[in-house]
């Protein structure tokens, strides 16, 4: 399923088109390709799967995603958007047998929308913002010092991540990860029609004024469940893929025991899975109105899809 990747360049143009080998990248690194070990549990068992991910390409999604998977932040997870292509994950916490209940009687009364208000992890995210566990790569603006040269200040550092994908003008030319079965992506919720700039700092420690939709994502990532994608690619930074072969197989296998379930599924409407209305980014202070509440609909499943821990396994 893995394909061995012999040269990588990446061109990342908001002012000026830049390209460089993956052999080398202006950030500091200890590896291209750190690894993660994520285990999900269903219907009491649980699978370990295993990732490689790849930060000679996304340098900063990677970083992101370490530093909250160190945290524990993506640990005792609930898939709470689960479609035919992608799960998405990391924004409602899910821990114990009280919480269970919780979920089972909000899913059979009809109230996923107030489990998911009462479960949300954004504040937790933007606590770790502001404790400086999260490496800060978006800015409210460009600063100015004495000499008139452009600079970023602590102050105006924002708790989003920096948007490693086409629609932002960052271009694998060559070697680019396909949206393949298993694959991790980092994900963000659209803005809307928000037309506010912030400044961002780049993997070569540019400066730059871009689009803040396009550098506000947070915690969210999928996995992508099928062979191909429902997204839209410009949209996402394809960051993680499955380790090898046997990593596919137990994803596979937990694929299977979902779809038994559903076979077997006896819940108060018969149905695996139940459309919720909510809103995210609620405690976005920086989006303007039109970007800020923004209401979606998950589908939320009758028995959780947990992600028990996210652990990196190599650096």
């Amino acid at each position: 399923m893995s394909k061995k990747i012999k040269h990588v360049f990446i061109t990342f143009a908001l002012a000026t088109v830049v390209a460089f080998s993956a052999a080398v990248s202006a950030c500091t690194i200890k590896t291209k390709h750190p690894r993660a070990e994520i285990t999900v549990e269903f219907n009491d068992v649980t699978y370990k799967i295993e990732y490689t991910l790849y930060r000679n390409m996304y340098p900063n999604t990677v970083q992101h995603f370490i530093e909250l998977a160190d945290s524990g932040y993506y640990n005792n997870m609930i898939v709470h958007n689960y479609t035919g292509t992608e799960w998405y994950t990391g924004g409602y916490s899910y821990e114990d047998a009280d919480e269970h209940y919780a979920y089972t009687t909000a899913y059979e009364n009809g109230d996923m929308t107030d489990y998911l208000n009462e479960y949300s992890k954004e504040q937790g995210y933007y606590d770790l913002a502001a404790n400086g566990t999260l490496t800060p790569t978006v800015y409210k603006q460009i600063a100015y010092n004495d000499k008139g040269d452009e600079v970023i200040r602590a102050e105006d550092a924002l708790p989003t991540l920096i948007g490693e994908f086409t629609a932002n003008d960052h271009n694998i030319t060559s070697g680019a990860l396909t949206a393949d079965y298993g694959v991790l992506k980092m994900f963000y919720y659209d803005k809307g029609e928000t037309y506010q700039k912030v400044a961002i700092k780049n993997s070569f420690d540019q400066i730059l004024e871009h689009d803040y939709k396009y550098n506000a994502a947070t915690s969210i990532f999928t996995i992508q469940t099928s062979e191909n994608s429902g997204q839209g690619a410009n949209n996402y930074a394809i960051f993680a893929r499955l380790k090898d072969d046997k990593q596919a197989d137990k994803l596979d296998d937990l694929m299977e025991a979902i779809a038994d379930y559903q076979d077997g599924t006896t819940t108060a409407n018969g149905n695996f899975t139940t459309s919720v209305n909510t809103s995210v980014d609620k405690l976005d202070s920086f989006a303007e109105d039109s970007g800020r509440n923004i209401s979606y609909n998950f589908n939320m499943t009758s028995l959780p899809i947990i992600i028990r821990a996210v652990k990196i396994t190599g650096y």
